[in-house]
Protein backbone atom coordinates (compact mmCIF):
# COMPACT_ATOMS: atom_id res chain seq x y z
CA UNK A 1 0.00 0.00 0.00
CA UNK A 2 1.34 3.45 -0.94
CA UNK A 3 2.05 5.91 1.88
CA UNK A 4 -0.74 8.35 2.66
CA UNK A 5 -0.24 11.74 1.08
CA UNK A 6 -1.13 15.28 1.97
CA UNK A 7 -3.90 16.75 -0.10
CA UNK A 8 -5.31 20.16 -0.86
CA UNK A 9 -8.92 20.84 -1.81
CA UNK A 10 -9.66 24.27 -3.27
CA UNK A 11 -13.33 25.21 -2.90
CA UNK A 12 -15.16 28.10 -4.51
CA UNK A 13 -18.83 28.98 -4.67
CA UNK A 14 -19.52 27.69 -8.16
CA UNK A 15 -21.65 29.13 -10.92
CA UNK A 16 -23.93 28.00 -13.71
CA UNK A 17 -21.28 29.16 -16.23
CA UNK A 18 -19.04 26.25 -17.17
CA UNK A 19 -16.21 28.51 -18.38
CA UNK A 20 -16.07 30.27 -15.03
CA UNK A 21 -16.11 26.99 -13.11
CA UNK A 22 -13.29 25.70 -15.33
CA UNK A 23 -10.99 28.45 -14.04
CA UNK A 24 -10.90 26.80 -10.61
CA UNK A 25 -9.75 23.56 -12.23
CA UNK A 26 -7.00 25.51 -13.99
CA UNK A 27 -5.94 27.02 -10.66
CA UNK A 28 -5.87 23.58 -9.03
CA UNK A 29 -3.70 22.20 -11.84
CA UNK A 30 -1.28 25.14 -11.50
CA UNK A 31 -1.02 24.60 -7.75
CA UNK A 32 -0.49 20.88 -8.31
CA UNK A 33 2.43 21.62 -10.65
CA UNK A 34 4.11 23.66 -7.91
CA UNK A 35 3.27 21.19 -5.12
CA UNK A 36 3.76 17.92 -6.97
CA UNK A 37 4.15 15.94 -3.75
CA UNK A 38 0.54 16.82 -2.80
CA UNK A 39 -2.73 15.57 -4.21
CA UNK A 40 -4.65 18.66 -5.37
CA UNK A 41 -8.32 18.84 -6.27
CA UNK A 42 -11.01 21.45 -6.62
CA UNK A 43 -14.72 21.59 -5.85
CA UNK A 44 -17.64 23.95 -6.15
CA UNK A 45 -19.84 24.45 -3.13
CA UNK A 46 -22.88 24.56 -5.40
CA UNK A 47 -23.94 25.05 -9.01
CA UNK A 48 -21.06 23.05 -10.46
CA UNK A 49 -19.18 19.77 -10.42
CA UNK A 50 -17.26 18.33 -8.79
CA UNK A 51 -19.05 18.98 -5.53
CA UNK A 52 -17.27 18.96 -2.16
CA UNK A 53 -18.23 15.43 -1.14
CA UNK A 54 -17.17 13.94 -4.49
CA UNK A 55 -13.86 15.78 -4.46
CA UNK A 56 -13.05 14.60 -0.93
CA UNK A 57 -14.03 11.04 -1.82
CA UNK A 58 -11.67 11.22 -4.81
CA UNK A 59 -8.77 12.51 -2.71
CA UNK A 60 -9.28 9.77 -0.13
CA UNK A 61 -9.45 7.11 -2.87
CA UNK A 62 -6.21 8.52 -4.30
CA UNK A 63 -4.46 7.99 -0.95
CA UNK A 64 -4.89 11.25 0.96
CA UNK A 65 -4.08 10.83 4.64
CA UNK A 66 -4.85 14.47 5.39
CA UNK A 67 -6.74 17.12 3.46
CA UNK A 68 -6.41 20.87 3.85
CA UNK A 69 -9.39 22.82 2.54
CA UNK A 70 -8.56 26.17 0.94
CA UNK A 71 -11.58 28.49 0.91
CA UNK A 72 -11.30 30.37 -2.37
CA UNK A 73 -13.67 33.07 -1.11
CA UNK A 74 -13.05 36.72 -0.37
CA UNK A 75 -15.11 36.92 2.80
CA UNK A 76 -16.57 34.80 5.56
CA UNK A 77 -20.21 34.81 4.47
CA UNK A 78 -22.80 32.18 5.32
CA UNK A 79 -21.27 29.53 3.05
CA UNK A 80 -17.83 29.94 4.62
CA UNK A 81 -19.16 30.11 8.19
CA UNK A 82 -21.88 27.47 7.98
CA UNK A 83 -22.44 25.59 4.73
CA UNK A 84 -18.90 24.44 4.00
CA UNK A 85 -18.09 23.52 7.62
CA UNK A 86 -21.24 21.37 7.57
CA UNK A 87 -20.07 19.64 4.39
CA UNK A 88 -16.63 19.11 5.91
CA UNK A 89 -18.13 17.70 9.12
CA UNK A 90 -20.05 15.16 7.03
CA UNK A 91 -16.84 14.23 5.20
CA UNK A 92 -15.01 13.83 8.52
CA UNK A 93 -17.69 11.38 9.65
CA UNK A 94 -17.47 9.42 6.40
CA UNK A 95 -13.65 9.42 6.35
CA UNK A 96 -12.83 9.29 10.06
CA UNK A 97 -9.23 8.19 9.49
CA UNK A 98 -8.44 11.27 7.37
CA UNK A 99 -7.61 14.57 9.03
CA UNK A 100 -9.48 17.41 7.29
CA UNK A 101 -8.60 21.01 8.16
CA UNK A 102 -10.07 24.27 6.87
CA UNK A 103 -8.15 27.50 6.34
CA UNK A 104 -9.40 31.07 6.37
CA UNK A 105 -11.00 32.58 3.27
CA UNK A 106 -8.52 33.93 0.76
CA UNK A 107 -9.81 37.44 1.44
CA UNK A 108 -8.30 37.37 4.93
CA UNK A 109 -4.78 37.32 3.50
CA UNK A 110 -3.07 40.71 3.81
CA UNK A 111 -1.14 40.07 0.60
CA UNK A 112 -4.31 40.80 -1.38
CA UNK A 113 -3.66 44.51 -0.91
CA UNK A 114 -0.33 44.10 -2.72
CA UNK A 115 -1.99 42.05 -5.44
CA UNK A 116 -4.64 44.71 -6.02
CA UNK A 117 -1.97 47.43 -6.20
CA UNK A 118 0.16 45.33 -8.55
CA UNK A 119 -2.79 44.70 -10.86
CA UNK A 120 -3.66 48.41 -10.83
CA UNK A 121 -0.08 49.25 -11.69
CA UNK A 122 0.01 46.64 -14.46
CA UNK A 123 2.31 44.24 -12.61
CA UNK A 124 0.06 41.21 -12.32
CA UNK A 125 2.94 38.72 -12.54
CA UNK A 126 1.08 36.78 -15.26
CA UNK A 127 3.28 38.12 -18.00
Amino acid sequence: MAPERKALLIIDHGTRHAETNARLGELARAVAQRRSQWLVAHAHMELGQPDVASAIDGLVEAGAGSIHVHLHFLSAGTHVRETIPGLIDAAREKHASVEITIGDPLGHDERLVDLVIDVLDGRSGAE
